[in-house]
């Protein structure tokens, strides 16, 4: 309890009562304790503890604060009181009584009533009830206080520490308060800003206009209602520092519903903002370059075409290659060839007319898209471009590049429905131009797509061609595992095509190779590839499946290598098998089984892959002496939620197996579909969830695959 705590209660009753720490120090007294001691002493003031007030011996003192201070009820002691003044009667009857503190760990007080020895019983007892009932009241009031204190230290601490900015004003918009957060944003301290009006203090502009934004303080006090800051609010501080803020005001209102005040409670987003704006400028902007990406530039594309097609406006599309881009990289390296495309990136960009889009559609590709601009002026302006890059000179270590480029022009007007055909239109007529042998222009027009193709081809053809002289075929292999075999060794061989930096996937060469007769050189390549892999100690006990196209079958000079290799190493015939399409198979039916009759006497193994595509699977299956039926993944990537696919895939099984004939299924992608397929009774399996193409030494640390 507090001095003025007692001295508030104690003051309106008619007792002399003097309130007492522990140890007897006097805190306070009351109105009529001061008459009492002014009668007996001449200075109150000097009275210090109870040893001032009393004759008894000290160690008396002591026992008896002791004995008051552990208990909870009343304890009546008698006192010689001292004075420095005449006075007849010194012997007063003392009451003594604990107070209990409210907060716990807090010492104890104590209260003395006192009574004048001749005072009569009755009136002692009808006081002492009075006591009580006053040192109750005390008591209620303290803890009430004592609790509200505590409430009051707990909001304060936390809008210390909490990590928000908290502005606090009274119900005209004056500051109450700031909490260190919002000190530190807004620059002004706690007692700086008490009583400012709050626009003085919370001072924000629009970070799109630059101008005031309206003050929330104010409009929340006006409407009675919270009120959310805009996502482009800027607060500016004391010094002029700028902070993004976001959050809101909200009113506070008593008991009564009557508003008080409001509470401002914001956060500092800045960084949140920058690094936004960041991730909004890589995602539209090319790293190196600085210049705007393929992303962005398909985006104005197709807002070029959408007004072309209302036949507002007319466009050009400018597709850039450089020619000696490569020259320059395999000479100098990386980083010089990227200090090039940064040097021609300025170059390009300082020929921009206004309304005009430059990017970096990729490696040392550019594009240009020209805005409003007549067909007259078209090639003229795509021919300042080759020129300005002629004009160019590229220096590394004293070593001078002359860099050119090849450059496609397509017109987009009302002609061109999509984005996506003016790009592939440009690149055709790029494509060309570099055809024609590079460091030229040329402007799209429909039969290009026809002579690109052919190109193209011719292209590939080469690349085909000087992969079987120079064995740049790169073999990828993908596990097929045995359901009755926890590791595998048995492995299906798939092809690639190295084409500088980049490879080329087989759905992209095969279907030249097959055209221009080239496929049974390439299957031949990759027979003697494997041999080759099964001679090596450690990959003897390797078995591999080849695929073989339909041509191959029908190639003579291919079953005489064959059966002359597996003729003098009949151990092959345990290691390889043949793979061929059922579409491949159906196609040349007769030589396909002619081939496999040719190498049945030596054992080899023969699989038929994609079976169930054709109309009449299982009418062929009696004609071609296949060993394997390879499920097409079409039945299988979906048997987990098509009963279909499922009742396909069991079908062609049980077929199967009623000829003698083992079955894999291909694509499977995770446990589901492999839970399914064993229960079904598929025997091998092949797909990613069970190993993805890669090269043979990776695979073969024969990890144990789980198929229990």
């Amino acid at each position: 309890m507090q001095p003025s705590d007692f001295q508030i209660f104690a003051d309106a009753l008619p007792e002399a009562l003097i309130l007492l720490s522990g140890d007897g120090s006097v805190l306070s007294t009351n109105k009529c304790a001061k008459r009492f001691l002014s009668n007996r002493f001449n200075s109150i003031e000097q009275l210090k503890s109870l040893n001032d007030l009393v004759n008894n011996d000290p160690e008396e003192i002591k026992k008896s604060l002791r004995a008051w201070s552990r208990s909870r009820t009343p304890i009546p002691a008698v006192i010689s009181w001292k004075s420095e003044k005449e006075f007849v009667d010194s012997n007063w009857r003392c009451q003594a009584f604990m107070i209990e503190p409210a907060v716990k760990n807090n010492p104890a007080q104590l209260i003395i009533r006192c009574i004048p020895g001749r005072g009569q019983l009755s009136e002692f007892t009808l006081l002492n009830a009075e006591l009580e009932k006053t040192q109750n009241t005390l008591k209620t009031l303290l803890n009430t206080r004592e609790a509200l204190e505590k409430e009051h230290e707990l909001a304060t601490v936390t809008l210390k520490c909490i990590g928000d900015a908290v502005i606090t004003t009274d119900n005209i918009g004056n500051i109450e308060s700031l909490n260190p957060v919002a000190e530190a944003l807004t620059g002004w301290t706690n007692k700086e800003a008490l009583g400012k009006p709050s626009c003085e203090i919370f001072n924000i502009i629009s970070e799109i206009t630059r101008e005031p934004s309206p003050d929330p303080i104010q409009r929340s006090l006006k409407e009675n209602i919270i009120i959310e800051l805009g996502n482009h609010t800027i607060l500016i501080s004391k010094d002029g520092t700028e902070y993004v803020i976001e959050d809101s005001v909200a009113p506070i209102r008593n008991k009564n519903h009557e508003i008080i005040g409001t509470v401002l409670v914001f956060h500092d987003v800045t960084a949140k903002r920058l690094a936004l704006r960041q991730l909004e400028y890589l995602a539209l902007h090319d790293t190196l370059t600085g210049l705007n990406n393929r992303h962005y530039f398909e985006q104005e594309l197709f807002k070029a075409v959408d007004l072309a097609k209302r036949g507002t406006l007319v466009f050009a599309l400018l597709y850039i290659d450089l020619d000696e881009f490569k020259a320059v990289n395999d000479t100098a390296g990386h980083s010089v060839g990227d200090n090039l495309l940064t040097e021609v990136s300025q170059l390009f960009s300082s020929r921009l007319r206004r309304g005009d889009t430059l990017a970096r559609l990729g490696g040392d590709e550019f594009g240009v898209l020209l805005q409003n601009i007549n067909k007259e002026q078209i090639e003229k302006t795509a021919e300042s471009y080759k020129q300005a890059l002629n004009d160019f000179q590229f220096t590394w270590k004293d070593k001078m590049f002359d860099i050119n480029s090849s450059i496609g022009v397509t017109i987009i007007d009302n002609n061109i429905n999509t984005a996506a055909e003016a790009l592939r239109q440009a690149d055709v007529a790029c494509y060309v131009a570099k055809q024609k042998g590079r460091n030229r222009l040329h402007i799209y027009a429909p039969k290009d797509d026809r002579k690109a193709m052919q190109l193209g081809e011719v292209s590939l053809i080469s690349k085909l061609n000087n992969a079987l002289k120079n064995d740049s075929f790169i073999l990828y292999f993908q596990p097929i595992i045995d359901s009755k075999n926890i590791k595998t060794n048995y492995f299906e061989v798939l092809l690639r095509l190295k084409d500088d930096d980049s490879i080329i996937t087989p759905n992209i060469f095969i279907p030249v190779a097959e055209r221009y007769a080239i496929m049974p050189k390439i299957d031949k390549w990759v027979v003697v590839q494997v041999i080759k892999l099964l001679e090596q100690k450690q990959y003897a006990n390797c078995k591999f499946s080849i695929n073989l196209s339909g041509a191959s079958f029908e190639d003579e000079d291919i079953i005489t290598f064959l059966s002359k290799k597996i003729k003098n190493n009949t151990a092959l015939s345990e290691s390889i098998s043949f793979e061929v399409t059922e579409t491949a198979a159906v196609t040349h039916i007769e030589g396909t089984a002619d081939f496999m009759h040719s190498l049945l006497p030596y054992g080899v193994k023969f699989a038929l892959d994609d079976f169930g595509t054709g109309f009449s699977s299982f009418a062929y299956l009696k004609h071609l002496p296949v060993d394997l039926i390879k499920i097409d993944g079409v039945f299988v990537k979906d048997i987990a939620h098509d009963p279909a696919d499922q009742a396909m895939v069991r079908s062609i099984n049980n077929i199967a197996h009623s000829l003698n004939k083992k079955t894999i299924a291909e694509y499977v992608e995770n446990e589901e579909i492999l839970d399914i397929l064993k229960d079904i009774g598929i025997d091998y399996f092949q797909g990613y969830h069970l190993g993805k193409p890669d090269t043979l030494d990776k695979h073969l640390v024969f990890e144990e695959v789980k198929l229990a």
